[in-house]
């Protein structure tokens, strides 16, 4: 089985998600949600399920141009 804990303050976005939470509105609570280790059935990807949808390019991993790289980077001189 699987866990995650959250603390979060019960907002309106929480509360329309989760209305059993409503008399907590604005107070901090721990939320914790339990789930199956296995994912269900039908959730995993089937191989080769795009195959011929699109292209990859010969020179999909090549560098990038000097100007689209600095811009990914922050740097934009």
């Amino acid at each position: 089985m699987q866990a995650l804990k959250i603390q979060v303050v019960v907002d309106d976005a929480i509360v329309h998600a989760l209305p059993a939470l409503s008399p907590l509105r604005g107070q901090r609570v721990e939320l914790i949600a339990l789930g199956e280790a296995e994912p269900p059935a039908g959730v995993a990807p089937v191989a080769g399920g795009l195959r011929g949808q699109f292209e990859i390019k010969d020179d999909f991993d090549a560098p990038l141009p000097q100007d689209i790289r600095r811009a990914f980077e922050g740097d934009e001189r």
